[in-house]
């Protein structure tokens, strides 16, 4: 008996697996960016024969790190690795950044900006936010008025 696949696939233009930017990724980001474009849902419009598949959902693209530790046994540190460098080389950006509640998830759309990625060019950071426990907080300044 042989083994059952999944239907259906995904195209990834060779401009971008052949680009600078593709190249120069590393760790689990390679691996991650084709993860992400299987998320595309595409509808055919036009009419028979003359029909186009557009991608309707590549502006609203969640990504949980939930469902890839779920699914790929991806760490957590590691998916923020590797969605960091997608975003600086300018394969996604940042539509929503999420929160830190169970239900707030993070949205993400697909960006082109890797087409003139340079190497030393940063199209997009993650705003970090810093989380400030008790023996962490700065000291405060006195004023001397």
């Amino acid at each position: 008996m042989g083994k059952k696949y999944k239907s259906g696939g995904t195209f990834i233009e060779r401009e971008m697996l052949e680009s600078e930017a593709y190249l120069s990724l590393k760790g689990f980001a390679p691996q991650l960016l084709p993860l992400i474009l299987l998320k595309r849902q595409f509808e055919n419009h036009g009419s028979k024969g003359k029909q186009k598949r557009i991608c309707v959902n590549c502006n609203r693209l969640n990504i949980t790190y939930a469902e890839f530790k779920n699914k790929y046994g991806v760490t957590q540190p590691k998916m923020t690795r590797a969605i960091d460098q997608l975003l600086e080389k300018g394969f996604l950006s940042i539509v929503y950044p999420g929160g830190t509640f169970r239900q707030d998830k993070a949205v993400y759309a697909l960006s082109n900006n890797w087409i003139i990625w340079k190497p030393g060019m940063v199209f997009e950071t993650r705003k970090r936010e810093r989380i400030e426990r008790g023996f962490c907080k700065p000291k405060k300044q006195k004023s001397h008025t």
